[in-house]
């Protein structure tokens, strides 16, 4: 397995502080990296490390010596229809899927180790992170192709919160009805 990190991206999806069962029924911690294209950083040591896997004689054997498999295969956020319902969030981006067995590491941008309550009040989609992913070649029932592990994260700064609802106090009205005594009220 080979290794990069990126520079800042954008979670959405994210299931850090608690895993969440996928299709096959197992429990995976998870999330969707988005990348600004302008990344070129990002991208190009996501290449180096597809390079990397390359070279390794595990990887090629996996591959069944078919490295035309080994590439990058960055989702494109302008064109990807599972996100065209979504435009603000990933027009100009591309985006990956990241997954990992146990809890990632999660620091804050001061490089100190968050424990669960702070991962689960800071890392959240929309929040913005360095992810230090694993990257691996899979072979599994004829589908081959590149993957990717989340080993950890890095906050670095908040960003608005992505999917979900949002409520605020203009959402609730004074007409409280007629069916409150005066002794109700605390």
């Amino acid at each position: 397995m080979a290794k990069a990190t990126t520079g800042i991206v954008r979670l959405s999806y994210a299931n850090i502080a608690e895993p969440k069962r996928n299709p096959e029924g197992k429990e995976r911690y998870s999330a969707q990296i988005i990348i600004d294209k302008s990344d070129t950083k990002t991208i190009k040591k996501l290449e180096a490390a597809i390079a990397e896997l390359k070279s390794y004689p595990k990887a090629i054997a996996k591959m069944e010596g078919k490295t035309q498999f080994i590439k990058l295969n960055l989702r494109d956020g302008d064109t990807d229809a599972a996100v065209a319902d979504q435009p603000e969030t990933y027009e100009g981006k591309f985006f990956i899927n990241v997954n990992a067995d146990k809890q990632p590491v999660c620091f804050t941008r001061d490089k100190v180790k968050m424990d669960p309550f702070d991962i689960e009040e800071e890392i959240y989609s929309g929040v913005f992170v360095q992810a230090q992913i694993g990257v691996f070649v899979y072979n599994v029932n004829g589908k081959k192709g590149v993957g990717f592990g989340l080993n950890g994260l890095r906050k670095v700064k908040d960003g608005p919160r992505l999917g979900g609802m949002t409520v605020n106090v203009n959402d609730f009205d004074d007409d409280l009805g007629d069916d409150l005594d005066e002794d109700d009220i605390i």
